[in-house]
């Protein structure tokens, strides 16, 4: 009989590994989802590789595109129908969406004279109105795949980045010091916003916040989704030969992409891969 417990044992061990087997992962998005979860033939993706040092078993399918936008993924025939055909078999998506929509939008809008909250609303609006859409095309492509998103990470810390947050807010840039840092923060989180009010509406999706990880592993005054809004992130995770916006790839277990993945696996991945 013991012998007979233990083969049923194995028998529902080997199950639940083939359940967590099938889980398939869909990446959808802009330059985060490349820098990210875009592996070669060569080696793994940093996703995939932070996922399997935790033990996960999954398959990834990355559909996303460098300087993409929500608006794109929206409205464009090709991206929506690309996105509605990978969704088909997948479990999970991840989306990394909003910050090229930003970039396009927030100089247009301060130079018609909208303020820097002004702006933010607007930027609020938009993306409020596109990611739903985006959303609900997911759900209706595939009713069982469950959605994961966030809003970055506090970024932009590296030499020179400066010059990518007064295009985008050149209101704050006429501010000094931390106010001018404060200033432009108070509107890129509306990004995170925008998720988490989304995520409120819609069951199959979850809004993780990651905001502030790379300023705690930094030594910052600041927690994981409580950010220190008076600075930028660290120097050292968001350089700007990565363009000031992608968390660094060197330093192993301590370079920016590393610290985001492995808050991004205690946050979701771990139970939802069951790993």
């Amino acid at each position: 009989m013991k012998l007979a417990a233990a083969a049923s044992a194995c028998v529902a061990l080997g199950a639940s590994a083939a359940s967590a087997a099938e889980k398939k992962v869909l990446v959808v998005g802009d330059s985060w989802g490349t820098v990210v979860a875009g592996g070669s033939a060569a080696s793994l993706s940093f996703f995939d590789r932070a996922l399997n040092a935790h033990g996960c078993s999954h398959s990834t399918l990355n559909i996303a595109v460098p300087g993409t936008t929500a608006g794109e993924w929206d409205t464009s025939e090709e991206y929506s129908t690309r996105l509605s055909k990978a969704v088909a078999d997948r479990d999970e998506v991840w989306i990394t969406l909003m910050g090229n929509d930003a970039m396009e939008q927030m100089p247009d809008c301060a130079r018609q004279g909208g303020s820097a909250s002004d702006c933010g609303d607007q930027l609020y609006d938009d993306m409020t109105k596109h990611m739903g859409s985006i959303l609900d095309n997911i759900h209706e492509s595939n009713p069982d795949a469950n959605v994961v998103g966030f809003g970055y990470d506090t970024m932009f810390g590296g030499a020179g980045c400066s010059l990518v947050t007064h295009e985008l807010f050149p209101q704050c840039a006429g501010q000094s010091g931390e106010s001018a840092d404060r200033c432009f923060n108070e509107q890129f989180v509306r990004i995170q916003a925008v998720w988490d009010d989304l995520a409120g509406e819609r069951e199959w999706v979850t809004a993780v916040n990651i905001l502030g990880v790379t300023q705690a592993a930094g030594g910052y005054n600041a927690t994981v989704g409580n950010p220190d809004m008076e600075n930028m992130g660290p120097a050292k995770y968001w350089l700007d030969w990565e363009g000031c916006i992608h968390p660094g790839i060197d330093g192993g277990d301590d370079s920016g992409v590393m610290i985001v993945m492995e808050e991004f696996y205690k946050q979701y991945w771990g139970e939802a891969l069951g790993c």
